[in-house]
């Protein structure tokens, strides 16, 4: 899958703001939960902290990044890099795998999705690939970082971007119900035909590589959350399926 991933020093960027990004929003769960009565509302933030630190960190290798409206009053960071003379637009969300049931693999693309027109962008890219993926019994479901996001995903409103793109990017990090640690990173291409996230490649590796360590004593805070109560999924509709590539399943013995 290498033609598609990005460049190591890009991808580590985005590894190494994701969990600093994490690791200032647990420090913000601390803070609020010391100094007020009530705070379970900055579970709504996590989203916000890691984008900011994924731009900040990112600068420092030409990761551009601006503010997207869609929706209502809902911000989403979108981040541009740049190689090869092209674009590539990312976007960074917390994910979760739910097994599929037979019937759920039997349909077919989903067109009410709301990344459904990001994901044209790769139709040509991944065409023309000789790589095959194989799909898996899994559905991917992305965290709705606001509650405007929310809303605009129940009333169909699409994501649109103005600038050109040669590829688009989904960068999904999944945290641990139980030990709240970040336990998975993965770049990934939405498939427009299937709508389907292409495993480009497993970025976990960099996570223990990263100076940006994450303790029992920093999770603390939010231990005795469940994600379910604090955090909202797309549904059905909005879920993607999940393939990796041919030689990654050969490789599992599966």
């Amino acid at each position: 899958m290498d033609e598609f991933k990005l460049d190591e020093t890009i991808s580590k960027a985005i590894v190494d703001g994701t969990l600093k990004g994490y690791l200032q929003y647990l420090e913000e769960r601390k803070s609020k939960k010391e100094s007020m009565s009530v705070s379970g509302a900055y579970a709504w933030t996590k989203g916000n902290h890691i984008d900011d630190q994924v731009s900040k960190i990112g600068q420092n290798h030409n990761v551009q990044f601006k503010i997207e409206k869609a929706g209502y009053t809902w911000e989403y960071l979108q981040f541009t890099v740049s190689e090869n003379a092209e674009n590539y637009m990312v976007i960074v969300k917390n994910s979760r795998r739910v097994k599929k049931s037979f019937d759920d693999q039997k349909k077919k693309a989903n067109e009410d999705n709301y990344l459904v027109n990001l994901a044209d962008i790769n139709t040509d890219v991944l065409k023309n690939s000789e790589q095959n993926f194989v799909v898996q019994p899994e559905q991917i479901q992305l965290e709705l970082n606001d509650p405007e996001e929310v809303r605009a995903v129940i009333e169909g409103k699409q994501l649109n971007v103005t600038q050109k793109y040669s590829r688009f990017y989904i960068v999904t990090y999944e945290i641990d119900d139980e030990t709240k640690f970040v336990e998975s990173i993965q770049l990934t291409m939405p498939n427009r035909q299937t709508m389907n996230l292409e495993l480009i490649e497993d970025l976990s590796y960099l996570i223990q590589d990263s100076e940006y360590e994450i303790t029992t004593e920093d999770v603390e805070p939010i231990m005795n959350e469940k994600v379910s109560d604090q955090t909202i999924f797309s549904g059905d509709s909005n879920a993607f399926g999940y393939s990796i590539p041919e030689e990654e399943k050969e490789e599992s013995g599966n």
